[in-house]
């Protein structure tokens, strides 16, 4: 006797059917948690990079400069791209080549755009050697999302505090 080893094309019409009804359900939830992921990946960097030039500030009795870089050695206006930290000599709030980059980091910003706003209208946080505190630099980070109304708000107080809020506007 011959014995058919296949699928008969109802078989297949109907598993292909479930299989497309799954994806379309699970496909807005994949994606909105790896928003959520990038969204606190950001939050984490930006913590840990601010209690570090904080620290490092405190220790070395040097300001301490983040400012944003696209090319992770100079100062930039793009949030977005990455930042880098190093000891402000000259206290002018920019990397000149003498100063030495302690740290650079890139940013993952693939659903949304980073942005410093802080007091003075600068585009860095400087901590003062003699306290380590942000005098002048305090402010808040914007993470705003391409296409949601949930937008990550982290503020730096001026005692350098950090906090951080979901913000409905950017």
């Amino acid at each position: 006797m011959f014995k058919n080893l296949g699928f008969t094309m109802s078989e297949a019409i109907i598993t292909i059917a479930i299989i497309s009804i799954i994806a379309a359900i699970g496909i807005p939830y994949f994606n909105n948690m790896l928003i959520s992921n990038e969204v606190n990946q950001i939050k984490k960097i930006l913590t840990i990079y601010i209690q570090k030039a904080k620290s490092d500030a405190q220790i070395h009795h040097k300001n301490m400069t983040l400012c944003a870089s696209t090319d992770l050695i100079t100062c930039s206006n793009d949030w977005s791209r990455g930042f880098i930290g190093f000891f402000d000599e000259n206290r002018n709030r920019t990397r000149e080549r003498s100063e030495q980059i302690l740290y650079a980091n890139t940013i993952p910003s693939k659903y949304g755009t980073l942005d410093w706003r802080g007091t003075l209208r600068v585009n860095s946080v400087t901590f003062q050697g003699d306290t380590g505190l942000p005098r002048g630099s305090n402010g808040s980070f914007f993470y705003c999302m391409n296409n949601s109304n949930n937008h990550l708000k982290v503020i730096l107080s001026n005692m350098g505090q950090i906090r951080s809020e979901m913000v409905t506007t950017c």
